[in-house]
């Protein structure tokens, strides 16, 4: 049997297009018909994937900034909140600032940054959020003596490339660095993940997690894909993703949701009505 069933967004549930194909929301709404609890975890804020949430009708709080916030998106209740406090904010820019990533802080459910830029830009094509231009983040930080929920660190979107291991066991001093592709960083407090916060779900509906399904498709989702009961890789996802997986679906691109719920009904693995 599962009794929850949470997906990824971008590069899972979304396709290239950003869009939830008919495929996958169909498949979704049988999922709730049959009593199952979803929801969607990802790595955007919570005005971000607020749209998709609603348009899919969950069931139960998102899981937003890779594990930093669960929230309900029909009351807006918090029922967690872990953002990185300011002093380990400060020390994490600065490393990104010196080795050449621009910083996106998530304060108050807005997208913060020292100036509209270019890849600022590029975060905005895909993401339709507030955004506010405040100077020098570090000043504004000291300023507010606000945390941030999350950092996202842009590195090169024309040649990306992944972090150099000496930045990372800096980072990692402090805080929690992942990835959601493109040689990008998602950066949170430590002990945040995907996993932690689909533990603490299951435990506020009292779910076991030998029936807890997950899907995703890249570093950051890896964690909620161990803890799952039945973890499932997007075909898009990085090798180290797939072999930790129980299941590999097709792509984004594929109605890769879609394929992995069908198939788990056929083959009833996990599911049953």
């Amino acid at each position: 049997m599962c009794k929850l069933f949470v997906t990824d967004a971008d590069g899972s549930l979304l396709d290239k297009n950003n869009k939830i194909s008919e495929a996958n929301i169909n498949a979704i709404n049988e999922l709730r018909a049959r009593g199952i609890i979803y929801t969607i975890a990802t790595g955007r804020m919570f005005s971000s994937i607020l749209p998709y949430a609603m348009e899919l009708k969950v069931n139960a709080p998102v899981i937003c900034f890779n594990g930093a916030l669960i929230k309900d998106v029909y009351t807006k209740k918090v029922y967690f909140y872990n953002p990185i406090q300011p002093d380990d904010a400060l020390y994490a820019i600065k490393i990104l600032k010196e080795n050449g990533y621009h910083v996106n802080l998530y304060i108050d459910d807005k997208l913060v940054v020292e100036e509209i830029n270019d890849r600022v830009n590029w975060y905005l094509s895909f993401n339709k959020v507030t955004v506010d231009a405040v100077g020098d983040l570090a000043e504004y930080i000291k300023k507010t003596g606000k945390g941030t929920a999350k950092i996202y660190a842009i590195g090169d979107i024309k040649n990306p490339a992944p972090i150099e291991p000496d930045v990372y066991d800096e980072l990692c001093k402090k805080v929690s660095v992942s990835t959601s592709g493109g040689g990008h960083l998602e950066i949170n407090a430590k002990g945040v993940s995907k996993g932690n916060a689909l533990k603490t779900l299951a435990n506020m509906y009292d779910i076991k997690r030998e029936l807890v399904a997950a899907i995703g498709d890249n570093l950051n989702d890896l964690s909620m894909i161990e803890y799952a009961g039945f973890g499932i890789a997007m075909e898009n996802a990085p090798e180290l993703v797939k072999i930790k997986a129980d299941f590999v679906t097709k792509s984004n691109n594929d109605d890769g949701i879609a394929f992995a719920i069908n198939k788990i009904f056929k083959r009833r693995q996990i599911m049953a009505v």
